[in-house]
């Protein structure tokens, strides 16, 4: 949540970057706790990047696809 506060004050590049690092820094803190393969790590993150992109195709797919 606080990613996103933060994504959507700064709206910069710089904002980005520090959000895809503090994403990052989760996975690889679950990582070590939960003590996961690297395959696991992998396919988290796959996961989650998937994830994000059928979330932004379903919102561009939903508001009708056309340029406003």
């Amino acid at each position: 949540m606080a990613a996103g506060f933060f994504t959507a004050m700064l709206r910069s590049a710089f904002a980005v970057i520090a959000v895809a690092c503090m994403i990052g820094i989760v996975f690889i803190a679950a990582f070590v706790i939960s003590g996961a393969s690297i395959l696991g790590l992998v396919m988290s993150v796959i996961g989650f990047n998937a994830g994000l992109v059928t979330y932004a195709l379903s919102l561009i797919l939903s508001s009708g696809g056309s340029a406003p």
